[in-house]
């Protein structure tokens, strides 16, 4: 498609917590916190829209969170999301 892709601009870091055994979202956030960040990876002024693609979708605060960072992210416009399988 020759459209521009810039590989890991969301970072996750290793706090050490898997979510895997946790079911409510409000344990899945307490579990996350601060994880996600941006990697400066756009280099050039302006604005681009962003797909991310995560594979499990149960509660949705990994997505949420991750969103949360990219919206502060002022070379974002747009954010479209998929998960490939949902629990």
């Amino acid at each position: 498609m020759k459209l521009p892709v810039f590989d890991k601009l969301l970072l996750k870091t290793a706090n050490g917590k898997s979510l895997k055994n946790l079911n409510t979202k409000d344990e899945k956030i307490e579990a996350i916190g601060d994880s996600f960040n941006v990697n400066d990876a756009i280099t050039n002024d302006g604005q681009w829209n962003v797909l991310v693609v995560d594979d499990l979708f149960h509660t949705g605060a990994s997505m949420e969170a991750a969103c949360k960072v990219l919206r502060a992210y002022p070379k974002v416009r747009k954010i479209y999301v998929v998960a490939l399988t949902w629990r």
